[in-house]
């Protein structure tokens, strides 16, 4: 419960308020097993980490989405495995590509309110997971299913690809 109020008061990791305390305070990053942040089992070789987002290629802006869709990244920003936060008509999601596949849904965990887009991918060709990075829930990309609790669902997007444009239906 502590971990909890410290990352509400502090923010995340990477996040505007931890950014902005560290600069004010000169905060050194706390990676001890016991921080808010560390891995649900307890290593950091436990799980595997998300790739971080180094492609800065803008969404296109001359692609007309299909009804109800919005245009959120290009095709080439987004790496197999690789998990990135946009912000569609003020609703933070997730965006995630996997087996070929892009994948959206909710970016905040309903156990905890952990950001699902600094979780980890788990792959195979059975499956696409996405473990919240603070307490280890696994949840289905393809359905939103939560596999720790039952009735802890993430909402899934319709995703659809339009030229270079990845689009997803709010």
């Amino acid at each position: 419960m502590l971990d909890i109020i410290k990352t509400i008061v502090l923010g995340r990791p990477k996040g505007i308020r931890r950014t902005i305390l560290s600069k004010l305070f000169s905060e050194s990053e706390d990676t001890s097993p016991n921080a808010s942040f560390s891995s649900p089992m307890g290593s950091s070789e436990d799980v595997e980490s998300p790739s971080v987002a180094t492609n800065s290629l803008e969404p296109p802006k001359d692609v007309t989405p299909p009804e109800g869709f919005e245009v959120v990244l290009h095709k080439d920003a987004l790496e197999e495995g690789q998990i990135v936060e946009v912000i569609i008509a003020g609703t933070a999601i997730a965006v995630a590509k996997a087996n070929g596949e892009i994948y959206a849904f909710e970016n905040t965990c309903p156990h905890a309110g952990g950001p699902l887009s600094e979780g980890a991918l788990d792959c195979s060709e059975e499956h696409v997971h996405v473990r919240c990075p603070y307490h280890g829930w696994d949840f289905d990309l393809k359905n939103g299913a939560c596999l720790t609790s039952p009735d802890s669902d993430v909402g899934c997007y319709e995703t659809h690809l339009e030229g270079n444009a990845i689009c997803v239906k709010i």
